[in-house]
């Protein structure tokens, strides 16, 4: 398979959608003016209860209501500065730099490019990393985002100042490719903690680590072809796990691993917990990843695999996003009986692909805002991810007027 791609520069005009067409992505049907002003109070809600300032004007992302944090809420946090101010002229960029020198203060002890995987807060205030366990070390997700934000950073404020985004991105990139990419496979593994040959985690993968479109940004700026297997590997197992294990709904399960020769789901208690073979709160994010992939690559198979997924999703619902559960098996068979944000937003963003789901976008985005504002099921995931949500769907709305013609392509 070969992939064909355009300058970084084009790539990188924003995050995603500004090499689409406008008429190919669904915003809602909602006036511009009403989606600036939910994604603003959406951000100020979030930004007051969970961007925290520390010693050395430092900043992180909390995650729990001891306000400790992870590598994952940091790439988050990272993620939401750089796209605020490129969508709202809101002046982010101190925070931002504080969040990488909060990162910087905390690396794996065991590839210093990456971010340890959680800090817990002190009763001083200060930060100590998490070194207790098998399971320390970085999160292949967190140290992704981060990267990507900084590409991002570069293009906004240019890497002339006190860091120098692109080459901090960079460095992070090719650590990725030397410790968390399983050479054999062409896999992304769970962190740097993990060997290729370990025997129970060395082909394990979670699929809302495969980001597409950062995957393909990442081959772009490096110039490195195994990020090209990488991408195509990724493509190739998330069509390889629909047509086995969910033909019908399209799910994905939190995680997959190689065991006796075939890609399969993880067995329950594998990693997290129960539910680690299923759609749950990791594989939740999916729907987003492909969708934000697909725009980067406009590759046909993930469009395909976002359609399996919307198609039944709708289905099984009945168009009514507060129908969705928070977790299924990959049958569609409902695993709890409540809902949760962090499984619905994730739906509005890959409904965008395709001017079908325009009601069907309509009803998640009002899902999305209807409760806005701090209550008591408000957390950090589900906040966090509609806003991310949000400003994806805001790109896609066009509102800087100026697309794009030119695509990464991925050919056969």
């Amino acid at each position: 398979m070969l992939i064909i791609l355009v300058p970084i520069a084009i790539i990188l005009i924003w995050f995603l959608l500004k090499n689409i067409q406008p008429s190919s992505l669904v915003p809602p049907d909602y006036s511009a003016k009403q989606r600036k002003s939910d994604i603003r109070y959406a951000y100020e809600l979030w930004k007051a209860q969970y961007v925290k300032q520390i010693e050395g004007n430092q900043y992180y992302v909390s995650y729990d209501n001891r306000h400790n944090t992870v590598s994952e809420a940091h790439g988050y946090g990272m993620f939401i500065m750089v796209l605020m101010e490129e969508q709202f002229d809101i002046q982010t960029r101190a925070i931002f730099d504080g969040m990488f020198r909060y990162a910087k203060s905390h690396p794996s002890d065991r590839n210093h490019s990456f971010m340890v995987w959680r800090q817990f807060r002190q009763k001083d205030g200060t930060m100590k990393d998490d070194k207790n366990g098998q399971f320390t070390g970085s999160a292949t997700d967190g140290d992704m985002d981060i990267a990507y934000a900084l590409l991002l950073a570069d293009q906004l404020w240019g890497s002339d100042g006190n860091i120098h985004y692109k080459q901090e991105a960079i460095w992070i990139i090719n650590a990725l490719m030397d410790s968390v990419v399983n050479h054999d496979e062409w896999t992304l593994k769970l962190g740097d903690w993990v060997k290729d040959d370990d025997p129970k985690y060395g082909t394990a993968s979670r699929t809302s680590d495969w980001m597409v479109g950062h995957i393909a940004v990442f081959y772009e700026v490096t110039g490195d072809e195994r990020w090209k297997k990488v991408l195509d590997k990724m493509i190739e197992l998330t069509t390889k796990i629909q047509n086995q294990f969910s033909s019908e709904t399209g799910l994905m399960p939190d995680f997959i691993w190689k065991k006796e020769g075939e890609w399969v789901p993880v067995d329950p208690y594998f990693l997290e917990g129960k539910n680690d073979p299923y759609y749950s709160y990791n594989a939740c994010r999916v729907p987003w990843r492909l969708a934000a992939g697909y725009v980067l690559t406009t590759d046909k198979d993930v469009k395909h695999q976002l359609e399996k997924i919307n198609t039944w999703m709708i289905k099984a619902t009945q168009n009514n996003p507060s129908s969705i559960k928070a977790g299924y098996d990959l049958d569609g068979h409902t695993l709890v009986s409540y809902s949760d944000i962090a499984f619905i937003a994730p739906f509005a963003a890959s409904a965008s692909i395709d001017t079908k789901n325009q009601e069907w976008m309509n009803h998640l985005w009002g899902k999305m805002t209807e409760e806005l504002g701090p209550n008591k099921t408000s957390n950090y995931y589900s906040d966090t991810i509609r806003l991310l949500v949000m400003l994806f769907i805001e790109e896609a709305a066009g509102e800087k007027e100026k697309f794009r013609n030119t695509r990464t392509v991925r050919s056969h």
